[in-house]
């Protein structure tokens, strides 16, 4: 709070240069102009408040937090002060013993106020998810100074990505959006959607950060990372805090639904042009279904002899676990999963995120070769890879039925 008190400092220094200080008043030709009052504002270093005019009508952005300091000084006169149309030491006035809620002080023989808008205020500019307006008047009774008001009216101006982009505590989420092309699917003005955000303390719940690894050729959404992403989004009707528990509601995974409950949710209806976001309180939403990443290399023909290793960028698997297998594609088309299987890596215990997964080589690969990373499912339970074809233990994963596998091109060059 070092900047609301310096501010306050400066514009009572400012003040007293200009109308000649407080209790100045028997020196002065003109004594009533050495009580007035200050009405003025500063913004948040987000913030998008409306600036230079002090009176009538100020839009600020929700559910920024923007803070008006209403201030007198005087030691000859006491000021009104009210907000909504109660005044300090009534029973509605909204005040909390807290400096960076609504709160009044005395200091320097004068009386200060600060209402900070936001969405933990108790004046919070929004009711539900329509906006109100606020009204703060500062009067002085045994004078003739014009009461003034400043009305305070909320504006939802953001799409999901602009809003989770101003909120602190989904730094990690906003990154992961912007660089996983989730953000611009968010950013989709004709949808509406609703986003379950994870926070800063749900992302530390994950071991290692979700991938994003694309060769060229792909879309940027197809990554590890936009995959558990998607599984945060529900695309349709905005679900407010009213309509939870919802129960199997389809992602933008495909077809993977998720169940979220009131109680995994801290903050809920966080408003947006598009949607609404419900901030969660706890891990990320984790899907059902694997996801992962396998890029294309070069590797010298020394590399990828029996008994070498490749390395699989991401992936992510489910809570039974699994493994990353490696196929040989053409294989994979003409003689099946089981007979082109040229790698599989060691047990994955999910859920879990794993990066730079180690699969080591069942066979020499020889001039340039297309390989499939493909996650499979423990079914059995058994931590050991036991897939013998179709119907049998440790399927692969899929996604709206189809195999998830994530093709990689190998370039082998001679070492001669």
């Amino acid at each position: 709070m070092r900047h609301r008190y310096h501010t306050l400092l400066l514009l009572c220094a400012a003040a007293a240069l200009v109308l000649a200080g407080c209790d100045q008043s028997s020196q002065k030709a003109s004594p009533e102009n050495a009580n007035r009052y200050i009405i003025t504002q500063n913004s948040s270093a987000s913030g998008d408040a409306a600036t230079g005019s002090f009176s009538g009508a100020n839009a600020v952005n929700v559910p920024d937090t923007v803070d008006y300091y209403m201030q007198g000084y005087t030691v000859n006169k006491e000021y009104t002060w009210t907000v909504n149309g109660t005044s300090p030491g009534s029973a509605d006035f909204p005040v909390k013993a807290s400096s960076d809620q609504t709160y009044e002080w005395d200091s320097r023989n004068g009386e200060f106020i600060t209402v900070v808008y936001g969405p933990g205020d108790p004046i919070a500019t929004t009711s539900g998810m329509s906006a109100s307006t606020n009204s703060i008047k500062v009067n002085a009774s045994n004078d003739n100074i014009n009461a003034e008001t400043i009305d305070v009216s909320a504006a939802v101006t953001d799409n999901l990505s602009g809003q989770i982009g101003r909120f602190g505590a989904f730094s990690t989420l906003t990154s992961l959006a912007a660089s996983s092309g989730i953000a611009e699917v968010l950013s989709q003005e004709g949808p509406s959607f609703t986003l379950f955000a994870p926070s800063e303390a749900a992302f530390a719940a994950l071991e290692n950060v979700p991938t994003q690894a694309t060769d060229d050729d792909e879309d940027a959404t197809s990554s590890v990372r936009a995959d558990i992403l998607k599984y945060h989004a529900i695309q349709g009707d905005s679900l407010t805090a009213s309509d939870l528990p919802a129960n199997d509601v389809e992602t933008l995974l495909g077809s993977e639904t998720v169940s979220v409950t009131a109680d995994m949710v801290s903050q809920a209806n966080i408003p947006a042009t598009n949607g609404v976001i419900h901030k969660l309180n706890g891990a990320p939403l984790l899907p059902p279904t694997a996801s992962v990443d396998f890029t294309n290399r070069t590797l010298a023909d020394t590399s990828v002899t029996q008994g070498d290793t490749l390395t699989v960028d991401g992936v992510y698997i489910p809570e039974s676990g699994g493994f990353v297998v490696l196929h040989d594609q053409q294989e994979l088309q003409n003689a099946g999963a089981v007979a082109s299987t040229v790698g599989v890596s060691e047990y994955i215990e999910g859920p879990a995120v794993a990066n730079g997964v180690k699969v080591a080589l069942d066979e020499d690969l020889s001039g340039d070769v297309t390989l499939g990373a493909m996650p499979h499912d423990d079914t059995n339970d058994n931590q050991t890879y036991d897939f013998t074809g179709p119907g049998g233990p440790d399927t692969p994963y899929t996604l709206d039925g189809n195999v998830v596998i994530d093709f990689g091109d190998i370039t082998v060059e001679s070492t001669d």
